[in-house]
């Protein structure tokens, strides 16, 4: 009996140690089907961007492409330099450590690629040393992530790429670096706010997190995964902005920022994981490469609204595209810019740390077939719609026209609704001011980022619609939250252009019944711009103003003359109702009158020498319809 009740005891226990088991084996199961990859399948290191092995596809594109070898000679000579300089150490400027962790990338990027093509130790003991700098750092500073991004993505491209050559410590120091100063300020709401955002900070930051939670997964799987897995849902959010067209509502200069991290991101999942889980499929997102194609003009420069520059940067990310949709005609202006130098600057650390890109991206790429851009014209609705007319896609030819709506109440947003910039060869006569150093503005306690109505950051001589090509009633700013929307384009032998409905800009109190912009290249000669404008019941003051690098004077009371390197270009104003042209100053804005008071523009204001501002002034009867067209014409 005693045997009896021992075997029932024993088989008893087997049995409830099997239902234990089968309990963890579904549990374990269930995990795995709430995830978003079977992880057990990660690549080995390195796995970041460029898989093992792959050094010699990189190795084979230089050698059949000149242009290829030019960069890479590049990045190898300045790996070189980098040698002799001293460890990063922790410096903030103002509220950011921003400029730092971009050093930190560049030099980590460089390093970490000049060794995996050479096998050179110099560079190895270099990655070592800069490494063990930047963990020791009390922190990268998670009040600006912008920061700790870019310092994580630093840290994990060099941890990932050189694991097996690394010292145990130095990888235990940045295990630990990663986990402290990246993954546990993420959980921090007040710092981690670009987990809701939809603009560039959600891509740099979920990017440099994503990379880090990549480099370090053996070690620390269960948060690796969090965190893998928290950004395929944060990271659906910025993706939103490119739809449904590609255009990037924060200009190119930020499309340069924002996308070549989304772009690593989705790299760096396909080359770990196998795949970017669907997320480039987002609309828009994979036709964003027209959009930066077109967004360069004729002159070299970009169509730089919003808080954007007109210098055009490097684009790496480009050759992703065109690798990702095979048409090798997404690059023909980077190949220019190479020739051009653009990707072998080493003066412009904000620009030159993601140029490793273009030879990783480009690894299976045929140049073979590069042929100039067929289309004309370029158009994209979303948060800022946009109209993008190029002419001819050779340096210095053609004409080039670029145009936009939206609001003033987005991220980066000027007052600028229905402007444009206009280029005739390499020379821009129609332009755009762009941002101001956020520093510059910030140190002075400027409230540059409040958005609202009456915001200080409108008193910006910059950022406000009197100083943008654009028109303006009643000297009022525009409506920060008056959407002008872009009505049609027109793609036609006669005509390239767009139409856009600025009235909601323009409009406080309903003071326009119509109001819109007509901007077109017309016969491939000359530009026109036919603004359309209708009052209500009382009479409304009109202000119509261009920016101009060139120098102005007025010929007649119809037309002024514009000059530059030797070139011509007359403007010809006609209207139903008088005009008063006008010439007004833009070097100096502190010396100006802001007329939306009674004072002069701060002194925080930067100078804008060799500019000026060209329009007319004119008074529009009350419940009268009036048509002014402005026609630039060369001389």
């Amino acid at each position: 009996m005693m045997v009896k009740n021992c075997l029932s005891k024993r088989v008893f226990a087997i049995h409830i140690l099997l239902l234990v088991i089968c309990a963890k084996v579904a549990v374990a199961q269930n995990a795995n089907l709430s995830h978003s990859y079977d992880y057990s399948k990660i690549a080995p290191h390195p796995r970041i961007l460029l898989n093992k092995g792959e050094e010699q596809l990189v190795k084979k594109s230089i050698a059949s492409n000149p242009e290829f070898l030019t960069v890479y000679s590049h990045i190898i000579g300045f790996s070189n330099k980098l040698l002799a300089e001293k460890p990063l150490e922790f410096k903030k400027d103002g509220k950011r450590l921003l400029a730092v962790s971009r050093k930190a990338l560049t030099r980590l990027y460089y390093l970490s690629f000049s060794y995996r093509m050479t096998k050179e130790v110099k560079y190895l003991n270099k990655v070592e040393e800069e490494l063990n700098a930047v963990c020791n750092f009390e922190s990268w500073n998670p009040s600006h992530f912008l920061d700790v991004g870019e310092m994580c993505m630093a840290v994990a491209i060099a941890y990932d790429w050189l694991y097996d050559d690394l010292k145990e410590s130095t990888k235990q120091h940045v295990r630990k670096a990663i986990l402290e100063k990246a993954f546990e300020p993420s959980y921090i709401k007040e710092d981690a706010w670009f987990l809701e955002r939809h603009n560039n900070w959600n891509s740099v930051c979920n990017a440099g997190l994503l990379f880090g939670a990549l480099a370090i997964f053996e070690s620390e799987k269960e948060k690796s995964i969090a965190i893998i897995e928290r950004t395929l849902t944060s990271n659906k959010l910025p993706l939103e902005a490119y739809g449904p067209d590609g255009n990037y509502p924060e200009g190119p200069g930020y499309w340069n920022y924002g996308t070549s991290f989304q772009v690593m991101l989705f790299a760096a999942l396909e080359s770990a994981l196998g795949s970017d889980n669907g997320l480039s499929k987002a609309p828009g997102f994979m036709n964003t490469a027209n959009y930066m194609l077109y967004a360069v003009g004729t002159s070299g420069k970009y169509f730089n609204y919003y808080d954007g520059g007109a210098s055009v940067a490097a684009s790496p990310s480009m050759f992703w595209f065109a690798s990702k949709l095979k048409d090798p005609s997404l690059v023909y202006t980077e190949i220019k810019a190479i020739k051009n130098g653009l990707y072998t600057r080493t003066n412009k650390s904000d620009e030159e740390r993601l140029i490793p890109n273009m030879l990783v991206f480009a690894k299976n790429l045929k140049l073979s077939a590069l042929k100039a851009p067929i289309n004309q014209l370029y158009k994209g609705n979303g948060i800022t719609p946009i109209a993008i007319v190029r002419t001819d896609w050779e340096s210095g030819k053609g004409r080039y026209l670029g145009i936009k709506g939206g609001k003033a109440e987005d991220a980066h947003g000027h007052m600028d609704q229905g402007t444009f910039v206009y280029d005739v060869g390499y020379l821009r006569w129609a332009a755009d001011f762009g941002l101001q150093s956020y520093i510059t503005l910030e140190s002075k306690g400027v409230d540059l980022w409040n958005m609202s109505q009456n915001s200080e950051r409108w008193d910006i001589f910059r950022y406000n619609n009197l100083n943008h090509n654009t028109l303006t009633i009643n000297n009022q700013r525009h409506n920060v939250n008056g959407f002008a929307k872009m009505v049609s384009t027109f793609d036609n032998r006669k005509e390239l252009g767009a139409l856009v409905d600025i009235k909601p800009a323009l409009n406080l109190k309903n003071e326009l019944k119509v109001a819109t912009r007509k901007a077109t290249i017309v016969d491939g000669a000359y530009l026109k711009i036919e603004d359309v404008l209708e009052t209500g019941a009382d009479p409304v003051d009109l202000r119509w103003n261009m920016l101009t690098p060139a120098a102005a004077k007025i010929i007649d009371q119809q037309t002024i003359m514009l000059s530059q390197q030797g070139k011509n270009l007359v403007v010809k104003f006609k209207s139903d109702i008088p005009l008063n042209l006008v010439i007004r100053p833009s070097e100096d804005p502190a010396k100006y009158k802001n007329e939306f008071g009674n004072s002069n523009y701060g002194e925080y204001n930067q100078k804008n020498i060799g500019t000026v501002m060209i329009g007319f002034d004119a008074k529009i009867p009350a419940n009268k319809k009036v048509t002014f067209k402005v026609v630039l014409e060369d001389n």
